[in-house]
């Protein structure tokens, strides 16, 4: 299953584009734990995450309204591992039908 999942991610430019966003977003988070006067990494962490979030839903041909769904949870913290978890099993349904 996580094998699929990697190789859903990684099959296209947007999920790269998107593993890299969650990425760099977790950097910023041990960056602002450390001096929290760094304040504008983590916001420019989150409006690239939320770009690349929007990159992939597109291709993965989400509709409108589920994409700004998933944008305006991610406006939450806890909500950036929701979506997270949203397209990982979008792609294992993906993938495993495939196989």
């Amino acid at each position: 299953m996580l094998k699929s999942i990697f190789k859903g991610f990684t099959s296209d430019k947007s999920g790269k584009l998107y593993l890299i966003s969650i990425l760099i977003l977790i950097i910023s988070n041990i960056i602002i734990s450390v001096n929290s006067n760094l304040y504008l990494v983590g916001t420019i962490s989150v409006i690239f995450y939320v770009i690349a979030l929007v990159y992939y839903s597109r291709y993965m041909e989400l509709k409108l309204w589920v994409t700004l769904l998933l944008v305006g949870v991610t406006l939450v913290p806890m909500g950036i591992w929701i979506t997270l978890f949203y397209f990982a099993r979008k792609n294992y349904y993906i993938y495993h039908s495939e196989d």
